[in-house]
């Protein structure tokens, strides 16, 4: 009985002190000019509760007529927003059920709250947490598919050029990431098992990364460890053919970041009979070639070596470079600490190796250069060098000297058309990334952009920006797509897909760099710190994914607490949208954040729809300038990734982090990450699910080993196949799944023994069987060594093949 007498107050007391406390948050929120709900809500969540202390039963009426109030507030704010509303109004349900059913132990009238009528609405009430509870396992598309909805062929033969195999990065040079296999397909794909595991003995650790998408030619599969080790596997079985090991040396800025993302691949006989039809290559002669190394495998390295190797044995090719291995750091200028390597896919454009280079973010001015160079793919002779100081010059510079310190350089993946001879390089900017007062003319002009290279001058033929001048390390990563696009004359427009960090698409016909879809130059906000060199508009292109400006009501959280703590720090910081520029003392939002949008991973294409499929990121981080003194006072520790940058060599380190909430969950609505389908026919979204759920992902050490599907940041990119479905791994929980082209619904998943963050390949092997392969080391950027792996798994049709 005493326990029944006490209840009451103890709940009220508190009802009391949460609703003191949200009111006080809410009275902060007003003088920034915030929502006036969450003074309104705590003042009344208080009186619940003193009301309560003294037993009286309009304590339950309050905290109803709280609860009605708040679902009008929250429906008029985000409408029917599931996730938005779980945090709005969870509490308040939770709060006037708890009421309801003590109304026993509560003094006052009870002729409207007799056991009936208690009844009905703790039923209604149960019922409704019921409800959110079942949606919290379900996903909620931000574009739901129209009904019925299927994709029109524009190009059936798609895909067929490449006949079983995956030759480059993208499968082919255009980096469409489209095989036309449909063996795997809507019907059938729920039986997919896996095929073979392979382990490389390389594990994911100590700053390490599984990105890779190995290739398939002929009867071999090949791939790259993050340590640069090169595996041929059997397709059909995974059982290992030969291994080589280039030996990397390890230096302090690889120390920590080892990847190796993909492989070239050259065919002598094949670029013989290309010359034979007329396809533009270098040298048309090609000079007859050795026994060895007719099929040449291309390979670069952390520690910046260029590297071939014989693709039927593993063996350096003698005839390549210096014994096989071609320096790379020869003309990149004083390479301190070993700021300059590499970490993509080499480009093998026709009978040229195009590479580019990872540079050190944020440490210091006088970085590396970001020289782009072409190699012949037979000598390792370089043939041309392309940077964005001289960017019509194209041949190299003498021996011994060095090419332009701090330029913006190309650490992805370029892409490659035959028949124009050109090469579409994606650009970053000048470090450091958010000081840009020192920058060089050619930097601003070559900053964050798309660049059409003559691969046999080395001389750009046009440039398209994404970005007029970039504070916030904007680079264009991901590898962009080549497509011909049908076009309402009847014909085709060649066109090349540049997908930013900034979330923007921007669709140019690669022939000229002109936009295909609509680009407008829109006013940024200026009021910068004094020095910086800041345009007054950005391009925004007619398609973008998660590109929409944030507001006060997209603040989100796990509970109303901390979703009022995020709408107080949204308010308290600066922020005129997107290109909002960093200053000293006040935090600035910034969002679309610096890992994306669209990072290395790049999308896909359904090449016989002209359906661009991609994945993206939305997580917001926050940024503010800092004399180096005073971090150094305070105990900031400086590093290129983390949440202090040094930025030597300019006025101002910067502090940043991401944009969190105390409860350590992101401050802005869900999802996080989403998988995006857009017909290029028309512009038109199809589709748009968020990609991933909650269940591997540590919040404050803690793993929640639930699925809720609320779409988490990803990594990698997607495969498309012609048997309607798109698969993917890059997700922070354990598993790869199957998406229908035509609606994003998931239609498999399965279960891996790790996260994964590379992007799958498809090929069928001799035995008649398609594969799905993924690499799988880990989820990224975890900062531990625990559930990491060496993974490489291969899935088909238990019943499929000859």
């Amino acid at each position: 009985m005493r326990f029944k007498s006490v209840l009451p107050i103890a709940i009220g007391v508190v009802l009391t002190l949460l609703g003191a406390g949200l009111a006080f948050g809410g009275a902060k929120l007003i003088s920034l000019g915030g929502s006036w709900y969450y003074l309104l809500a705590g003042l009344a969540m208080a009186a619940t509760g003193l009301t309560l202390v003294k037993k009286k039963i309009v304590a339950t009426w309050i905290s109803l007529a709280l609860l009605v109030a708040t679902a009008c507030w929250a429906f008029w704010e985000v409408g029917f927003d599931f996730w938005q509303l779980v945090p709005r109004l969870i509490t308040f349900i939770v709060i006037a059920l708890v009421l309801v059913l003590i109304v026993p132990l509560l003094e006052g009238n009870r002729r409207l709250m007799g056991n009936p009528a208690r009844a009905a609405i703790s039923s209604l009430l149960i019922i409704s947490l019921v409800c959110f509870g079942y949606g919290m396992f379900q996903p909620h598309a931000t574009v739901v598919a129209k009904k019925g909805s299927t994709s029109s062929v524009v190009v059936p033969d798609a895909g067929q050029s490449d006949g079983n195999d995956w030759t480059a990065y993208g499968r082919n040079t255009h980096g469409e990431r489209f095989a036309q296999f449909d063996q795997i397909n809507k019907a059938n794909v729920k039986d997919l098992q896996v095929a073979w595991t392979f382990r490389t003995g390389d594990m994911a650790i100590n700053g390490a990364e599984y990105q890779g998408t190995p290739l398939k030619v002929d009867d071999t599969v090949y791939l790259c460890t993050p340590l640069n080790k090169v595996f041929a596997l059997d397709p059909v079985t995974g059982a290992e053919k030969w291994k080589y090991d280039p030996v990397i040396q390890e230096t302090p800025s690889n120390r920590t970041w080892k990847r190796c993302r993909g492989l070239g691949y050259y065919d002598v006989d094949k670029a013989q009979a290309a010359v034979a039809n007329g396809d533009t290559v270098v040298d048309p002669s090609v000079a007859a070639q050795p026994a060895e190394c007719r099929r040449r495998i291309v390979m670069t390295t952390v520690d910046a070596r260029l590297i071939e190797l014989d693709a039927d044995t593993g063996k350096t090719c003698g005839s390549f470079g210096n014994h096989g291995t071609v320096d790379l750091l020869k003309g990149i200028g004083p390479n301190t600490d070993g700021s300059y390597y590499l970490t993509s896919a080499p480009l093998v454009a026709g009978d040229v190796i195009i590479v580019g280079g990872k540079i050190n973010d944020n440490l210091k001015t006088g970085e590396p250069s970001g020289v782009t160079r072409g190699f012949d793919v037979r000598t390792g002779e370089l043939l041309w060098a392309w940077e964005a100081l001289n960017p019509k010059r194209g041949v190299p510079l003498p021996a011994g000297e060095n090419y332009p310190a701090e330029s913006p350089n190309f650490w992805g993946t370029a892409s490659y058309d035959a028949k124009l001879g050109l090469a579409y390089i994606p650009t970053g900017n000048q470090t450091p990334d958010f000081w840009n007062g020192d920058r060089k003319p050619g930097s601003d002009e070559y900053n964050d952009s798309i660049v059409a290279i003559d691969v046999r001058t080395g001389v750009d033929k046009w440039h398209f920006r994404t970005a007029n001048n970039d504070m916030f390390d904007y680079d264009v990563s991901a590898q962009p797509i080549l497509y011909d696009l049908p076009n309402k004359k009847g014909d085709t427009t060649p066109v090349v897909i540049a997908m930013t960090k900034r979330g923007q698409i921007f669709v140019l016909d690669r022939r000229d760099g002109t936009p295909v879809f609509p680009v407008e130059q829109r006013k940024v906000a200026t009021d910068g710190v004094p020095g910086m060199r800041i345009s007054p508009t950005q391009p925004y292109s007619q398609l973008s994914v998660g590109a929409d400006r944030l507001k006060e009501s997209d603040m989100w959280g796990g509970t109303v607490f901390d979703q009022l703590m995020c709408r107080i720090d949204f308010k308290g910081m600066r922020w005129e949208g997107e290109f909002t520029p960093l200053v000293e003392g006040q935090a600035t939002l910034i969002y679309p954040g610096y890992y994306g949008g669209f990072n290395w991973g790049g999308g896909a294409i359904d090449a016989s729809t002209g359906t661009l499929i991609v994945n993206d990121i939305r997580m917001a981080q926050w940024g503010r300038f800092i004399k180096q003194d005073e971090a150094k006072r305070i105990g900031l520790v400086p590093t290129t990734e983390g949440e202090y940058s040094e930025q030597l060599g300019t006025p101002w380190g910067v502090e940043r982090s991401m944009f969190v909430s105390p409860l350590g969950v992101p401050c802005f609505k869900p999802p996080f990450g989403t998988m995006t389908a857009i017909d290029l026919t028309s512009g038109e979204t199809k589709w748009q699910v968020p990609m991933g759920s909650i269940q591997d992902a540590p919040v404050h050490g803690i793993v929640p080993g639930v699925y809720m599907p609320l779409g988490m940041p990803t990594m990698g990119g997607p495969l498309v196949t012609k048997g309607g479905l798109t698969f993917f791994h890059g997700t922070l929980d354990y598993y790869i799944r199957a998406l229908d082209n035509d609606t994003g619904e998931e239609l498999w998943r399965g279960r891996l023994p790790v996260g994964g963050q590379g992007a799958p390949m498809s090929y069928v092997g001799r035995d008649g069987k398609q594969c799905i392969v993924v690499t799988v080391g880990g989820a990224t950027r975890t900062g531990s060594n625990e559930n990491r792996g060496d993974y490489v798994i291969a899935y088909a049709l238990p019943s499929a093949g000859k």
